[in-house]
């Protein structure tokens, strides 16, 4: 599916352009001996036209291209073929869409980014830009790669606040576009809901929506489980809802206790990892990034189930005090390492502990393994 930029003129925002010196030429040269009536039909001033096609130093709004696109009979295709730049109109050049590609592809990568705009980013009301947060270097910079292949040359600006989170800023037009065309009426943490659209576009769209919002909102273990959770009730379902069309099995919505956020969980790891594998070869960077590993991960460790016995249990108690001579470790670089599940692995790490064979030691938000010596 395509959207032709004559398809977003729109009452909620206004677009101006800027046209290739041939057609501006073209169009010179069919109007400059009757700008006077041409200028009266489009109940335009004069100077208007004299500053889009005569002196050349201005913006063309996007109605006003599209009626002498009619009055001069030349096709809507040749003029998008030559619009090399567009914006908001009233908005500074710097906020511009340059060597755009037009018309825009409705594909996955498209619906990636809507889903990126609900989760980590916003379209505030203030007017004043686009935005999306992440704190993954590699999750930004395929956000970046995606706005590109679906908009052009967007100009953005990208901060590091004192946090660690990476921010983008873009064109407002870009979330208005995304808005429209997909029919979102808010991108609002608590306001806003998966549109209907979303649920009679084809399966392929269905996968960029969930994992993109897997990315930014769900969380996976190295034990498999595959959270999501945000504080909007009704949003939660909705993407509960895509999650079982897509055939995946989920549990239902709970609400965390003394708090306004909303849960479920995935069950169907092997499908997730089916689906993940279906929609990589034709478009690389929609994934599950950092987040995708700890599930091959937990595919891996489930090929090493280990014996439960005691002679079992023995072995791995060994294999963790081998493994802790070579330093501290948590709880998840010793799952990674020996291949045994983090509750499996926090089970012999407590029985160590309670014998004094090893210590631990709190590290920002995870605990560092270590051993004592005697």
């Amino acid at each position: 599916m395509e959207i032709s930029i004559f398809d977003l003129i729109n009452p909620n925002f206004k677009i101006s352009v800027d046209l290739s010196e041939e057609l501006k030429n073209k169009i010179r040269s069919k109007i400059k001996h009757k700008i006077s009536d041409l200028s009266k039909k489009l109940k335009l001033k004069t100077a208007r036209l004299y500053e889009y096609f005569i002196w050349k130093n201005s913006a063309i709004p996007l109605e006003v291209l599209l009626k002498i696109s009619n009055l001069l009979k030349i096709s809507k295709d040749e003029i998008e073929q030559n619009i090399i730049m567009y914006k908001q109109l009233h908005v500074p050049g710097k906020n511009s869409i340059k060597n755009p590609k037009l018309p825009i592809k409705i594909n996955p990568y498209f619906t990636s980014l809507i889903a990126n705009l609900f989760f980590d980013g916003s379209v505030p009301n203030d007017g004043k830009g686009t935005y999306y947060n992440q704190k993954h270097k590699e999750i930004m910079e395929n956000f970046i790669k995606k706005i590109k292949e679906i908009f052009g040359d967007v100009s953005y600006s990208l901060i590091l606040d004192h946090k660690g989170v990476l921010k983008c800023r873009l064109p407002r037009l870009i979330g208005e576009i995304c808005k429209c065309v997909y029919n979102v009426k808010s991108f609002g943490t608590f306001d806003s809901r998966i549109p209907e659209f979303m649920f009679k576009l084809n399966k392929k769209h269905k996968i960029a929506f969930i994992l993109t919002s897997i990315i930014d909102e769900g969380s996976i273990t190295y034990d498999g489980q595959i959270m999501f959770g945000v504080s909007n009730k009704l949003l939660c379902n909705d993407v509960r809802e895509l999650c079982q069309e897509l055939g995946l099995e989920t549990t239902k919505v709970t609400q965390k206790s003394s708090s306004n956020y909303f849960y479920f969980y995935i069950k169907s790891q092997d499908k997730l990892l089916k689906i993940i594998e279906s929609i990589n070869k034709n478009y690389p960077l929609i994934s599950l990034n950092y987040k995708e590993k700890r599930l091959r991960y937990y595919f891996e460790i489930k090929k090493y189930p280990g014996l439960r016995t005691q002679n079992g249990g023995n072995l791995r108690k060994k294999k963790i005090l081998e493994s802790l001579k070579k330093g501290k470790k948590s709880v998840n670089q010793l799952s990674m390492e020996l291949l045994i599940l983090p509750r499996s692995l926090r089970r012999h790490l407590n029985f160590l502990e309670k014998n004094s064979k090893i210590k631990k030691e709190k590290r920002g938000s995870e605990y560092f393994y270590s051993l004592i010596f005697h």
